[in-house]
């Protein structure tokens, strides 16, 4: 699994995710069990977050390989045949493109640009669920934030919690109305830290880790503020 965030403000859209793939195996033994044997390996170095020369911005989460090959290499190649497009054409051919190279697919993503109306700039993110054929269209018209992937860590920070008696501890609500791009980056970073650091205590898969993406979506550029590179 993963983790992807994006953040849609007035001033821009910021867009993050994490590093780290998880693979799993499955043996067949000759008594006829089957052991299944999850996490026994992982990369530190997945691309999950991409942008297109059109200032589209692709995070995806959720099935990471495709005919035995990671997805990202899918999805630069996608990338690649739809560079001149803008975000509401690329929202429309995600899901015939990769269920074209697996009808079974279970990959998510979150899709963000502008669009040039000609007299201003108008903003666009979707959520896309390839298992479902759903595009999901978010408001933009107030600041906030959606996530996908391992959200669990994320979901238990932030939403309210009882005591045994029922009665509600003090809640201090994220004001994302009031978020610059700054604070923006800022929380990007920490949701996606936050989740690596508690996984790393918790008796689970560590499914998120490594370096965290993190890219800047305005109307007329983008950029990355955070993008792991190769190096020997």
């Amino acid at each position: 699994m993963s983790l992807i965030i994006a953040l849609h403000l007035g001033e821009g859209i910021v867009m993050a995710s994490d590093s780290r793939t998880t693979f799993s195996t499955t043996i067949h033994k000759q008594d006829g069990t089957i052991v299944q044997n999850n996490g026994v390996h992982y990369s530190d170095s997945s691309y999950k977050t991409f942008l297109t020369p059109k200032g589209v911005g692709i995070s995806t989460c959720g099935q990471a390989s495709i005919n035995n090959k990671p997805i990202a290499g899918y999805i630069e190649s996608f990338i690649n045949e739809h560079k001149d497009e803008s975000v509401d054409e690329i929202k429309d051919k995600i899901i015939p493109y990769f269920k074209a190279l697996c009808q079974t697919i279970d990959t998510d993503f979150i899709i963000g640009g502008y669009i040039n109306t000609g007299k201003t700039y108008e903003q666009k993110l979707y959520r896309i669920f390839t298992a479902i054929d759903k595009i999901e269209s978010i408001n933009t018209d107030i600041q906030g934030a959606i996530w996908d992937g391992e959200i669990d860590v994320l979901s238990r920070v932030l939403t309210t919690m009882y005591t045994q008696s029922g009665n509600a501890l003090t809640d201090y609500p994220i004001p994302f109305n009031h978020f610059t791009i700054q604070d923006a980056i800022d929380f990007a970073k920490y949701a996606i830290q936050t989740t690596i650091d508690t996984m790393k205590f918790q008796q689970r898969t560590k499914t998120v880790g490594g370096p965290v993406d993190i890219l800047i979506i305005k109307p007329d550029n983008a950029f990355w503020i955070d993008r792991k590179e190769l190096h020997k």
